[in-house]
């Protein structure tokens, strides 16, 4: 049996698809920050430690929050038996490059501990596996753009270990005002469910075009 995807996500410049279908956007185009804020309204989420959040963790957050909505059986599953394997290609820089502001000058030194906090790449996972308990495999990988084939490889094999579960997977990047996301739950096969969509590589690339 092959390992389903459930729901995914894909966030673009002022649109957001959920599961092939336009389901928001913002004709005002006016910046990430105004447009993100407009999804978490839009989705009713309730999450007040969001707004703390750097700008990679909120568009991975968000992505996260829709494909787990309609899905809270993944809450009951084992939290140990849930994962997050994310890549991105710009690993924090974004805030790395904040960061180093606050520092870089001596006789202007103010480093910011909200700051350091989201210097690396893995804080977007913990702040998914905070907000939903799931203690599982969590891992960001590097790379130059989203691999299918690395990561279902990756993830099915974690899957048919019966090391997960279920595991939230894909690709989550920000940098300099440009971002995106492509994030899929994926779970165990199980007999007699309609229309599954298979984690494989060539199905997890129709579904991105």
């Amino acid at each position: 049996m092959e390992n389903y995807i459930s729901k995914y996500c894909i966030i673009k410049p002022n649109e957001v698809f959920v599961d092939g279908n336009l389901e928001f956007s913002n004709q005002e185009q006016d910046g990430f920050g105004a447009f993100m804020k407009s999804i978490y309204k839009h989705k009713e989420i309730k999450y007040p430690k969001y707004f703390k959040m750097d700008n990679l963790c909120k568009v991975a957050f968000i992505a996260s929050e829709i494909i787990l909505k309609g899905n809270e059986h993944i809450k009951e599953l084992n939290p140990t038996k849930v994962g997050v394997i994310l890549q991105n290609s710009h690993s924090s820089i974004d805030t790395d490059t904040k960061y180093n502001e606050t520092i870089k000058d001596k006789s202007n030194y103010f480093p910011s501990p909200a700051v350091f906090v989201y210097t690396l790449p893995n804080v977007m996972i913990g702040e998914i596996c905070i907000r939903n308990k799931f203690q599982g495999e969590n891992t960001c990988f590097i790379a130059k753009e989203f691999n299918p084939e690395f990561i279902s490889d990756y993830v099915n094999d974690l899957l048919d270990s019966g090391k997960l579960d279920a595991c939230i997977t894909g690709w989550s990047d920000y940098v300099d005002g440009e971002y995106n996301a492509m994030l899929f739950l994926v779970e165990k096969s199980k007999e007699n469910k309609k229309d599954n969509i298979s984690f494989k590589p060539e199905f997890i690339n129709q579904l991105i075009k």
